[in-house]
């Protein structure tokens, strides 16, 4: 660190814990630390006071109640931070109200966009807060641009000019190998020569779930691997209980995000579907943190047929599909042209995804905060 630089102080609110090492946050707390300030991260839950970058980054609990503002909202220390920054939603009412009663500089990564069927259940009252201390900020982040016209009609931003675009990439991929992909496979109990098709995140009727299995109960040397979130102790021993089970391979533990990016290099296809007709859904674009991974690790895609997804066809490193007669003929197509598609990833990656590039946009934006 440059001592003749100041030093500057950030507050970074999440939403959960387990977002602290997610691309849009990694991105955003190596940028604030690359402008020479200390982080210090909020947010529900446990998290390790030790992180992964070092001691200008600390950790503290907090509660997104009225309970907890009423109780904190006045104490002095909030007057030592430059900046606030926060994840949507929940944390957004908290950066609103403390960046403007202390004066201070705020940004909104606005990563869920919170309307129509998918509204979530928090008051009237609080997601006006919300909306209102996006209006406020500095600039907002979204991570794909066909978001942009969604966070300007859910905030009522009149303007577009201060909303920027980060994807959910990492900015420093992880390396590939044909030695890790080997050892991922053994890991799997899966023969290197095996075709495997993979599901990250979610996994449910709207993420592809029954396509999935449907494939590998018709295709008969299909193998699958499912890294999935939030289902129930019942769902696995349902899955683990199915005939095919002996070619699905179950990661029971939750990974981290790294070591998910890590592992889904030893994949053949990454499936991307999102059927819930909900308007975030249908604009994901490389806001999909699961698409974003395949593609840095060379994985062709099969996703939903959405406009958002056309880059995947133009690159010609994933397929859009609309019913699952179309899935299996993808799997089909992406076997046959595996290589050629697997190469296609990289061009993608560099050519549309660019995380580096927005990456540079986002430091300058919170050095000229400033």
């Amino acid at each position: 660190m440059n001592s003749n630089k100041q030093i500057k102080k950030a507050a970074h609110f999440l939403l959960i814990p387990e977002l602290l090492y997610s691309p849009p946050n990694d991105a955003i707390i190596n940028a604030y630390l690359e402008n020479n300030y200390i982080v210090d991260i909020y947010s529900p839950g446990n998290l390790c006071q030790e992180t992964t970058y070092g001691n200008r980054v600390r950790t503290y609990q907090v509660s997104y109640s009225w309970f907890w503002l009423l109780s904190h909202v006045l104490k002095f220390k909030w007057f030592k931070y430059n900046c606030f920054s926060g994840t949507s939603e929940d944390p957004l009412a908290v950066i609103g109200i403390l960046s403007a009663l202390f004066n201070k500089r705020s940004f909104s990564l606005v990563d869920e966009i919170k309307s129509g069927s998918y509204g979530g259940d928090r008051s009237e009252r609080w997601k006006r807060i919300c909306q209102w201390s996006i209006r406020r900020s500095a600039f907002q982040i979204v991570n794909d641009i066909n978001r942009i016209s969604l966070v300007q009609e859910y905030a009522r931003i009149r303007s577009v000019q201060s909303i920027m675009v980060y994807p959910g990439c990492f900015k420093d991929i992880p390396e590939k190998s044909k030695e890790e992909r080997k050892r991922v496979r053994e890991k799997w109990g899966l023969a290197e020569n095996a075709f495997v098709i993979g599901s990250s995140g979610g996994f449910n009727m709207t993420a592809g779930a029954d396509w999935l299995l449907d494939s590998v109960k018709e295709i008969e040397d299909l193998h699958a691997v499912i890294q999935p979130l939030g289902i129930s102790a019942l769902s696995i021993f349902l899955l683990q209980s199915l005939s095919i089970s002996n070619r699905i391979y179950i990661q029971t533990e939750r990974l981290g995000w790294r070591e998910a990016w890590n592992s889904s290099q030893a994949l053949d296809i990454g499936l991307c579907i999102y059927t819930n007709q909900a308007p975030q859904f249908q604009r994901m674009g490389i806001s999909s943190n699961r698409l974003c991974m395949f593609l840095a690790m060379g994985v062709p895609i099969i996703a939903s047929y959405q406009r958002s997804f056309e880059f995947l066809e133009r690159y010609n490193c994933g397929i859009m599909v609309r019913d699952y007669e179309d899935f299996k003929s993808a799997i089909n197509s992406i076997r046959t042209d595996y290589q050629k598609m697997s190469h296609n990833c990289q061009d993608c990656v560099e050519g549309y995804v660019k995380p580096k590039g927005y990456y540079a946009v986002l430091k300058q934006k919170i050095k000229e905060l400033a």
